[in-house]
């Protein structure tokens, strides 16, 4: 049997955390509020220590989605669209917020995404 090992470039939702965060365990309600609108997300970390408004322009601008999320060593959270200036994101939270409002910050990317209104 041959096996092949497919490389697609599929389109994502690019999320960047900050390599000095250390509290990942509310990241999973962010992911999973976009994963509940069915768009795919792609987590990375980036290696310099910059705020959470540049790791989402930098996430939107490489994403072919254009929606970005940046989380910075602080816990603030920001999603933004390419379209918008790096110092003004769509929504703002924090890593210890409330689930629902993580996993409702994750469910407005993926509408973002889809062009419906947000929760």
């Amino acid at each position: 049997m041959l096996t092949r090992d497919f490389n697609h470039n599929i389109p994502t939702i690019h999320m960047y955390l900050c390599k000095e965060l250390k509290d990942l365990k509310n990241i999973d309600e962010i992911l999973w509020g976009i994963e509940e609108e069915g768009i795919p997300c792609k987590v990375l970390k980036n290696e310099e220590s910059i705020i959470s408004e540049k790791l989402s322009y930098t996430a939107s601008q490489l994403s072919r989605l254009s929606v970005g999320i940046g989380i910075d060593k602080t816990g603030k959270v920001t999603l933004t669209l390419n379209k918008l200036k790096e110092n003004e994101p769509l929504f703002v939270a924090h890593i210890d917020d409330s689930p629902n409002n993580l996993r409702n910050l994750g469910s407005n990317a993926g509408r973002l995404v889809k062009g419906i209104p947000f929760k």
